[in-house]
């Protein structure tokens, strides 16, 4: 029962954490094109974000770990092949969701600057990061 307890919490942490990305994702696409400095319901907007990821965005993804971690430990998975791939990109978008976060955060502190380039595609490389995840856990290559 603690298993499928764990299992749910994962997926619900992973899928908190996957909606947030991908809205800090489209916010830092639209915010890149505007003229700076930020007009005050741009601020607004931008200020809202950065709340909803203290409060539920960044939570969520220290759930994910924390509950992956506990499935990893008792599904005794820990010397697979696919584990440690699906570790090594999960540990990528803990990083994409730092800069994105840090984007955020820069824009609203200090002299207003625009993010970084790569990070119009924060979409993309969250959707294809989240697809391999998923189907390394679905099919559990060796």
């Amino acid at each position: 029962m603690i298993y499928l307890i764990l299992k749910a919490l994962h997926i619900v942490a992973v899928m908190t954490w996957t909606g947030g990305m991908l809205l800090q994702a489209c916010l830092l696409r639209t915010m890149a094109h505007r003229p700076l400095p930020l007009m005050p319901d741009e601020r607004g907007v931008i200020g809202a974000a950065v709340r909803w990821d203290r409060m539920l965005i960044a939570p969520a993804m220290l759930l994910a770990w924390a509950c992956g971690l506990a499935l990893a430990i008792r599904g005794h998975w820990w010397m697979t092949p696919w584990l440690n791939a699906k570790l090594v990109l999960v540990l990528a978008l803990s990083a994409v969701h730092g800069m994105q976060g840090g984007s955020l955060r820069r824009m609203l502190d200090g002299p207003a600057r625009h993010p970084a380039a790569w990070l119009r595609h924060g979409a993309a490389v969250v959707l294809c990061g989240v697809t391999a995840i998923v189907f390394l856990v679905v099919l559990k290559p060796a």
